[in-house]
């Protein structure tokens, strides 16, 4: 096994002989951050981050939930805080909160799917200005 085939996420059948269906749950949790309005924008995407890339800084408008389905993940908050996540991993990031993706691996892009939920008259994401960090 190649280090990249090492560090992709592999979905396969997970069924057992006879079964007709099977759900293998990723995440699972309370969350009360949805939007409260009759109707919410619900955005999917899927992503990529080159070998020691960055994303813009940017902050989240509504609850955002992510799949990594390749690589490694960090988050770099403007507070000086951090959170990593690796294949297969699903997280969170807070609503409002200015950060930026960066995948701190030197050979494989990170990859992963994302979901925002917002109240339809918001921007799921707003990209903000490089925070002075330290000061």
């Amino acid at each position: 096994m190649t280090p990249e085939e090492a560090i992709r996420l592999e979905i396969y059948d997970i069924l057992e002989h006879g079964e007709q269906f099977r759900r293998a749950f990723l995440f699972d949790t309370l969350y009360e951050s949805l939007p409260r309005d009759p109707s919410a924008r619900v955005q999917m995407y899927h992503y990529s981050i080159a070998p020691g890339g960055y994303t813009n800084w940017h902050l989240h408008n509504g609850a955002t939930f992510f799949l990594v389905l390749q690589g490694e993940f960090e988050a770099h908050f403007e507070d000086g805080t951090r959170f990593s996540a690796k294949l297969g991993d699903v997280y969170t990031e807070p609503i409002g909160k200015v950060h930026r993706g960066h995948n701190p691996g030197s050979e494989v892009p990170n990859i992963g799917i994302g979901i925002n939920l917002t109240s339809p008259d918001r921007e799921p994401v707003t990209n903000v200005t490089a925070p002075v960090i330290g000061s």
